[in-house]
């Protein structure tokens, strides 16, 4: 990606896939011209009060076939904070880089294990781009 891609929305409830896998996500719903996949990126949150600014995260964009879902989503999970319920929230992901396309895979533990490398990647990335800042 030449230019970072910024996208806002709303955190609305989901599945709690994320939760249950122990990859705890931010969701909000987003318009079709953005492109399926996987991407490092940074969070903002605006909570109860209080922002938390630019905090490094893997972002999913696209529809999670593998669990059968059709609908398509942004999924945020921010790394290194405490697992909490963040609806309501004001949600801003600046997208830095993309690691990979969107994928169905054969079963969950594929799918597990491909979110592990993602994490890996996405951690690597942004260390070099580094904007933590609270």
């Amino acid at each position: 990606m030449k230019n970072n891609r910024i996208i806002k929305g709303i955190v609305a409830p989901h599945k709690g896939n994320g939760r249950k896998f122990g990859y705890p996500t931010a969701n909000i719903d987003v318009s079709t011209d953005i492109e399926e996949g996987v991407y490092a990126g940074f969070t903002t949150l605006k909570f109860n009060k209080l922002k938390y600014n630019n905090m490094p995260s893997f972002i999913f964009i696209g529809k999670a076939e593998t669990l059968g879902e059709t609908d398509l989503r942004l999924e945020a999970h921010i790394f290194d904070i405490e697992d909490q319920d963040l609806y309501g929230a004001e949600l801003e992901v600046t997208l830095v880089k993309k690691i990979r396309d969107n994928k169905k895979f054969e079963n969950v533990e594929k799918l597990l294990y491909q979110i592990h490398l993602d994490e890996l990647d996405a951690r690597k990335i942004l260390a070099k781009n580094d904007r933590h800042s609270n």
